[in-house]
């Protein structure tokens, strides 16, 4: 598998250029918030190979950048063009540097348009960023995690807020995934070789978080060394 922190060739010189003075004239940020060009150049940097098929929940800024660096790319957003100047859609599809036609958008509640997606492919890059409230990014993982391939890219963004942070905690313990860097608030994982977990099964003992944390059955505990204290709410409420 590649290693972790080896950078490939930049796709688009340009793009980054082209971002940035767009930014200047559409306003520095959408109504959903905007991740800095910064960290979507140091993803980018990370991905391996030419021909990347990517995806993600929300759009704006990292829509632009990965319309020009993937061969295809797959959006799951609202549609909230009404909201005019604000509108998150609206500005990646009106920048110059948009390559629309690389772009397939399903819009609706990623809570429902996930579940009934059927077209999904093997992804190099899928970027969490959609509804954040509990326990909508972990649905969004669910749908995803299954068609990371080896050595793809997963990045969780706003790892600040606490749910999302914990999701976090758990992916970079989890034998699908290894942790590449955190650039800011947003985590960037690469998957290993590791069996996919069972989407439809169980296993929770399986799982190197719960391992390391649960007190009440020996024979599960993982013995690497790097125990954690059981989770326990006795005498907080």
């Amino acid at each position: 598998m590649p290693a972790p922190l080896q950078p490939t060739a930049k796709r688009d010189r340009k793009v980054a250029a082209e971002i940035a003075s767009y930014e200047k004239s559409a306003g520095a940020a959408h109504g959903a918030g905007s991740l800095p060009l910064r960290t979507l150049i140091r993803i980018e940097n990370l991905l391996n190979g030419s021909s990347v098929v990517s995806a993600e929940t929300g759009c704006g800024k990292s829509t632009i950048l990965l319309s020009r660096i993937a061969t295809r790319h797959k959006v799951f957003c609202l549609d909230d063009r009404d909201r005019n100047d604000a509108s998150s859609v609206a500005y990646f599809m009106n920048c110059p540097a948009t390559r629309l036609e690389t772009i397939e958008t399903v819009f609706g509640p990623t809570q429902s348009t996930l579940p009934s997606y059927e077209r999904h492919a093997p992804y190099d890059l899928v970027l969490i960023d959609g509804p954040h409230g509990f326990p909508f990014p972990e649905l969004e993982y669910y749908y995803f995690y299954p068609h990371v391939k080896a050595g793809g890219l997963l990045v969780v963004d706003d790892v600040n807020i606490p749910t999302i942070g914990r999701l976090a905690d758990f992916i970079s313990e989890d034998r699908m995934f290894e942790t590449v860097e955190f650039i800011g608030a947003t985590a960037v994982f690469r998957r290993t070789d590791a069996p996919v977990f069972d989407p439809m099964g169980d296993g929770w003992w399986l799982q190197d978080y719960n391992r390391r944390r649960a007190d009440f059955a020996r024979e599960i505990f993982l013995r690497d060394g790097k125990r954690r204290a059981p989770i326990n709410f006795e005498g907080r409420y």
